[in-house]
């Protein structure tokens, strides 16, 4: 997009809103996927903000775009039944659906992310890690899947695991919820503290 301005870190942090809603108005999601060349300006405001709504803003239309497969309607339609499918609890038609998707998109990061979730959702967690080191293959930010990551290794009782999962997501968004208290439960619990 021509006229946004990106993020400089010698910028006031109150102009990173101002920003955001020009980025939010203007904004376009043609080239949306984990390839969209505006992911990066939004990580950079999502890392140096302060503030706790535009942060939640800048997540939101990370994941817009994250989600969005702007090249190929078709591919949205798709993804748009297969989230309807795991919000309404049919885990297996909707495992089934990302998969079918995944072999029409392999390189759509967000399918995979999907099928993941589902697979955890499932007690599938081979197949979950699996889809997960794929999505991190095509979007070694995504948080969503670090953070999914984190749960598997706390399951399986990989502690260490999950701590470096957990900070790798903190390191790409440093807002997500409860990470702060999440990462210092397993310091704790890696150093044989009660929690």
């Amino acid at each position: 997009m021509d006229d946004f301005v990106p993020y400089q870190s010698g910028l006031p942090s109150r102009i990173i809103p101002l920003l955001l809603c020009l980025f939010l108005l203007t904004g376009k999601l043609a080239m949306a996927d984990q390839n969209d060349p505006e992911l990066d300006t939004l990580f950079q405001a999502l890392k140096a903000t302060t503030n706790e709504g535009t942060a939640v803003q800048i997540q939101q239309e990370i994941w817009a775009r994250w989600t969005a497969f702007g090249s190929d309607e078709r591919i949205d339609q798709m993804m748009q039944v297969g989230v309807k499918l795991m919000n309404a609890g049919a885990l297996k038609d909707a495992e089934h659906w990302f998969g079918t998707l995944a072999e029409a998109a392999p390189a759509f990061a967000e399918v995979w992310n999907k099928r993941a979730t589902v697979r955890f959702m499932i007690g599938d967690l081979s197949g979950s890690k699996r889809d997960i080191a794929r999505v991190l293959q095509l979007e070694p930010r995504h948080f969503g899947a670090l953070s999914g990551l984190g749960m598997i290794h706390v399951q399986q009782g990989n502690y260490e695991g999950a701590l470096h999962a957990y900070q790798a997501a903190a390191q790409q968004n440093p807002h997500l919820e409860q990470i702060d208290t999440i990462i210092a439960n397993l310091k704790k619990r890696l150093r044989g503290e009660a929690l």
